[in-house]
């Protein structure tokens, strides 16, 4: 009502209406014109205009109280705003600042395992290392075994076949010797033969027996007996070549 209004700041506007009479007096006397009852009280222009200069005051009021609530709203809500900005920016700090703990110590077991890592395959590259130069050494050993089994196995090739060649060339000799020695053997036979016979005929135009030129038993020089043994002290053994490596 009013109250409200003037407590808003507008000025104290009077009561539009005054009070009714309640009742007549009763007569006395000579009577008296009636008193006006519209005296003292606003006429309906009057109240018109007060009406309006009041809904003019009221509209005023309403403004400046909307405009103040408004104002007073968007305080609030700014005041609101700048503490869930605050509230969001200290939850956001404290959430980065977690991020980054737990980032760092991801990021320090991931340095641990990568450095066990490292250790591991430096450890097995070093022992593919020593095992690669054992059997490398170990294929050299056997290369030098094998290349000296190859010249020791080239030697006794060679020497076997030239001992070979020579019990070849030793045979033909002997046997070349051998046909000689008949050969001569065959002419001495011949030739003693005919010395018997001359010997024999001589001896029956004198008389006497025919002399024995080789003695008594003597049945001529054998040549194939001592060119027989020939070469028989030579070697005849075979050579095996070494089994291969």
């Amino acid at each position: 009502g009013a109250e409200g209004m003037h407590g808003m700041g507008g000025p104290p506007m009077p009561s539009p209406f005054a009070a009714m009479p309640q009742g007549m007096p009763p007569m006395t006397g000579r009577p008296t014109p009636p008193q006006k009852m519209t005296e003292g009280i606003p006429d309906p222009n009057s109240i018109e205009q007060q009406k309006s200069a009041y809904e003019r005051s009221l509209n005023v009021q309403l403004e400046q109280g909307t405009r103040m609530l408004e104002e007073q709203n968007d305080v609030q809500k700014r005041m609101l705003r700048q503490e869930a900005d605050k509230q969001k920016f200290e939850f956001n700090r404290q959430t980065d600042q977690q991020l980054q703990a737990q980032e760092l110590s991801v990021e320090q077991q991931a340095n641990y395992q990568l450095m066990e890592l490292q250790k591991a395959a430096a450890e097995q590259k070093a022992l593919l290392e020593q095992q690669s130069n054992q059997a490398i050494l170990e294929y050299e050993s056997k290369r030098v075994e094998d290349e000296f089994s190859r010249q020791q196995y080239e030697y006794q090739k060679k020497s076997y076949e030239k001992e070979v060649e020579m019990q070849r060339e030793l045979q033909k000799t002997r046997e070349h010797f051998q046909m000689q020695a008949q050969q001569m053997q065959q002419q001495y036979s011949a030739q003693s033969a005919a010395l018997q016979r001359e010997a024999a005929g001589a001896a029956a135009q004198f008389g006497a027996p025919a002399p024995n030129f080789y003695g008594p038993g003597a049945g001529g020089m054998n040549f194939g007996g001592c060119m027989g043994g020939m070469g028989g002290g030579m070697g005849g053994g075979s050579y095996v070549p070494p089994p291969h490596m």
